[in-house]
């Protein structure tokens, strides 16, 4: 079926009109119900003003507040903080390359031009059709909402102004239903975190149950001047099996393996599509189905206080 779908498709790809924060916050952008969606580019641009103190420590990432992709179904395809876009997801796309290599978001805030653009993959990646998103259906919805962070929680002094320009990546639909590929599979990539106020010991992060899970990325001691500000990392089934267990330089050899350049200080990634060396391209071999266990959680022994930023990609059958 996928073979077919491939030779009645064609790519394309639609500009929506662009918008200037501050004329909502979020800025909502409805997407056309035309075609199948793979993927959103988000140009955000902009630029920063005024006398600064206090700039945020996530840097230029801190202006996005929150960017999500909701259906009107309820269910969020993405739900990301900025700092969790460039900080975590950003090089966990594609083969692992830097999917938004012009993006300044991981500077420190000054008062210049930024440029925080991302681009969110709704299927899982460019060639495999899985995780697609029918939009040529009049009961469904489709948002962009882009929400900007206050411009004192950027800089004090700050005033910050963008613009937003979304293009969809689409595929066109097979006029027989018998070409269309799979739709019963969507991609989700949520964000969550949590302040940790404690300087050492362990802290666990449990992982909700029922899904299938292809990444789970923390950051702790992330930011425009990163830290590792932990010292151990293990993945651990019913409190006694361990599947991963990383040290900071063990992680290193793990992530340059696969991607070729040094891992960013702060990130622990754990990547289950990335295990056969394609990527998002390779075997579905590592991927974790959460609904089969009772408990699975990553356990992290710190060593100072931070934000544990949490990234969560994973695959929900419909």
């Amino acid at each position: 079926m996928a073979g077919k779908f491939m030779q009645y498709t064609r790519r394309k790809l639609i500009p929506l009109a662009a918008q200037t924060k501050g004329t909502s916050n979020p800025l909502v952008f409805d997407i056309p119900k035309t075609g199948i969606l793979t993927g959103i580019y988000l140009k955000i641009t902009g630029a920063v003003a005024g006398t600064l103190s206090a700039p945020n420590a996530l840097g230029m990432a801190s202006i996005v507040r929150r960017v999500a992709v909701v259906a009107n179904s309820g269910i969020d395809l993405y739900n990301l903080t900025g700092g969790q876009y460039h900080y975590l997801l950003r090089n966990m796309l594609e083969s692992g390359i830097d999917v938004v290599p012009n993006a300044t978001a991981r500077a420190a805030v000054t008062a210049t031009t930024f440029d925080v653009s991302m681009w969110l993959p709704i299927s899982l990646n460019a060639r495999d059709p899985l995780g697609y998103f029918l939009l040529q259906n009049e009961e469904t919805l489709l948002q962009i909402q882009v929400e900007f962070e206050t411009d004192s929680v950027v800089a004090t002094g700050a005033t910050v102004t963008a613009t937003v320009t979304p293009m969809m990546e689409i595929l066109t639909v097979p006029p027989d239903p018998q070409d269309w590929p799979p739709l019963n599979t969507i991609q989700q990539i949520l964000g969550e975190s949590q302040v940790i106020t404690a300087t050492s010991g362990d802290i666990s992060y449990r992982w909700p149950r029922g899904n299938t899970y292809a990444q789970i990325i923390h950051g702790y001691g992330v930011g425009a001047t990163p830290a590792d500000s932990w010292t151990e990392v293990k993945w651990r089934l019913a409190q006694s099996e361990n599947i991963y267990r990383y040290t900071p330089g063990l992680l290193d050899l793990e992530f340059g393996r696969f991607r070729g350049y040094v891992r960013p200080l702060g990130v622990i990634s754990l990547d289950l599509l990335s295990s056969s060396g394609l990527g998002n391209y390779g075997s579905t071999r590592d991927l974790f189905h959460s609904a089969l266990v009772t408990e699975v959680e990553t356990v992290l022994t710190i060593s100072a206080a931070a934000t544990l930023n949490t990234v969560r990609r994973q695959l929900v059958t419909l």
